[in-house]
């Protein structure tokens, strides 16, 4: 069975509920499939686990809104992140840097 349309639909579900609380059972029930199952469809078509990619793609959209001046710590609790550190330990992870906008609002 081909899985690819599924997989897209998923992404683009994601991409436009990031700053909302996204779990494999919500994402895997907006395309009717068990969150065992879709887990590893998702990861057998992306190469990457579900919530890695939900985690990366965050982080990439926080990262556009620190650079337009947005305050660290307002955007790490938007995108699901509990604490400001967490945040910038995940950030530097990924980018290489701690984000570098302001700390508060």
């Amino acid at each position: 069975m081909d899985y690819t349309e599924s997989i897209e639909r998923s992404k683009k579900y994601i991409l436009s509920h990031l700053d909302e609380e996204l779990s494999p059972k919500k994402i895997a029930e907006s395309e009717g499939y068990s969150v065992f199952h879709f887990c590893r469809i998702f990861k057998e078509y992306t190469g990457e686990s579900l919530m890695h990619y939900v985690r990366e793609k965050r982080l990439e959209k926080a990262e556009k809104e620190i650079e337009n001046g947005e305050p660290t710590a307002i955007v790490a609790y938007k995108y699901g992140f509990e604490t400001s550190s967490g945040f910038s330990r995940a950030y530097a992870k990924k980018f290489g840097e701690r984000p570098k906008g302001k700390m508060n609002a």
